[in-house]
């Protein structure tokens, strides 16, 4: 509140450095309401209350979530076997995703579900999973994350386009679509790093001609770190904050931008420095090993 106040506060002095002058420069000590302000100034404030707004229910949503993916993690024993597994599994899902040209949010999304379901699944299960049910579940996810986002769907079959150990009949894909929205308690809309792309664009300084820029290297960057499933430990706003980061320096943004910047997603994503720090080198290191979409 107090830093939306400064803000409002900011307009008032900006507003009156307009429409002062030396005639009327005693009369302008009382204070605005609302009702007197210029439009574009109404507009401005209720944009960034909206901003602040949805960052404040993505977070929420956020922390439900991956609380809940936290314990399950602790629960599920992932074998070695199931991670290479899934690594196969999410760089077919990343293959099929680009054939069929659909979007970034789409692949994003259906390895978000993979993940809940593989992780749900190790830790209220006996049963040992097989890197065939992996690949039928990555199967699913992504026709599910298909029907969530896009406005084209194949069919199931044709979904299957690129070479796999396996290849699944319709009906066992649809089963296991039912299976994943169990275990995901039909909760078909998770906070993931895309989430926060367009909330960072907006808050963080950088000048309109870069947003594009930064939009598409920002997307390319969380579609290469899909497949490192150590990933799955961090919340998305500190994944996002972390690529951020690491799109800057691509981007050659100075050191004291990049020190603002830091300060600034600090303020606005809430969390602390060494949770960032961690997430960043982990990117690194993990970009640096290869995995590259």
């Amino acid at each position: 509140m107090a830093e939306e106040e400064e803000k409002s506060h900011h307009h008032l002095v900006c507003l009156n450095d307009f429409s002062c002058n030396e005639d009327n420069m005693s009369t302008i000590e009382q204070p605005l309401s609302n009702n007197h302000l210029p439009q574009f100034i109404v507009e401005l404030d209720e944009q960034l209350d909206k901003q602040y707004c949805w960052l404040h229910i993505l977070l929420s949503k956020e922390d439900e979530t991956h609380t809940k993916l936290s314990t399950c993690f602790l629960k599920a024993d992932m074998s070695l076997i199931i991670i290479s597994a899934r690594q196969e599994a999410v760089k077919w899902i990343l293959a099929v995703n680009s054939y069929h040209d659909f979007s970034a949010f789409t692949a994003v999304l259906s390895v978000n579900y993979l993940d809940q379901f593989l992780l749900s699944f190790q830790s209220r299960s006996d049963m040992p999973m097989k890197p065939w049910m992996v690949q039928l579940a990555a199967v699913a996810c992504l026709s599910l994350a298909a029907k969530v986002v896009e406005i084209h769907v194949p069919l199931l079959f044709d979904l299957q386009v690129e070479k796999s150990e396996y290849v699944f009949r319709p009906k066992s894909i649809q089963k296991m679509e039912l299976l994943v929205l169990s275990l995901l308690d039909w909760k078909m809309n998770p906070v993931t790093p895309l989430s926060f792309m367009n909330h960072i664009i907006k808050m963080v300084p950088m000048g309109d001609h870069r947003h594009l820029e930064f939009s598409a290297l920002f997307k390319h960057r969380v579609l290469s770190l899909l497949s490192d499933f150590k990933l799955v430990h961090y919340r998305p706003s500190v994944i996002s904050a972390a690529v951020t980061l690491h799109v800057m320096k691509h981007m050659d943004f100075g050191g004291e931008n990049l020190d603002s910047c830091k300060n600034e997603l600090y303020g606005i994503l809430q969390f602390n420095k060494e949770k960032l720090e961690a997430c960043y080198q982990l990117i690194r290191t993990s970009l640096a090993n290869g995995n590259n979409y």
